[in-house]
């Protein structure tokens, strides 16, 4: 293998890395609230719904998030530190962002995050 092959094989492998990536990332939903209004979890279904001001929007939505199967110990602790997340956001309004993300629109969450303004 030539020294120029093997330039023109990386060059392929690092062009088309980036589209992989993003592919596999397009299909989680983010949600970033600036004000969180409600949060509520269902524990017989296991479904979460957050209703609050999304960033860029003016009227309250409400997002809910249904997980597809049984839920597993690890899933639950996720949907925990999750609500303690949005209770803080909810106590000190304006002060933080609480984004949420979901795989799809039937697909139980992937994880949340609490950022200060």
């Amino acid at each position: 293998m030539t020294l120029k092959t093997l330039a023109s094989t990386a060059t392929l492998l690092l062009a088309l890395s980036p589209l992989s990536i993003a592919s596999a990332q397009s299909s989680v939903e983010t949600f970033v609230f600036e004000t969180v209004d409600s949060y509520e979890l269902l524990s017989g279904a296991y479904q979460l719904t957050v209703t609050g001001i999304l960033q860029g929007e003016a009227a309250p939505r409400t997002i809910a998030i249904v997980p597809t199967s049984l839920t597993s110990t690890a899933y639950d602790a996720r949907v925990r530190s999750c609500e303690r997340m949005a209770l803080m956001a909810m106590s000190k309004p304006g002060q933080y962002f609480f984004e949420l993300r979901r795989l799809g629109t039937s697909q139980p969450l992937q994880g949340c995050k609490l950022t200060r303004r």
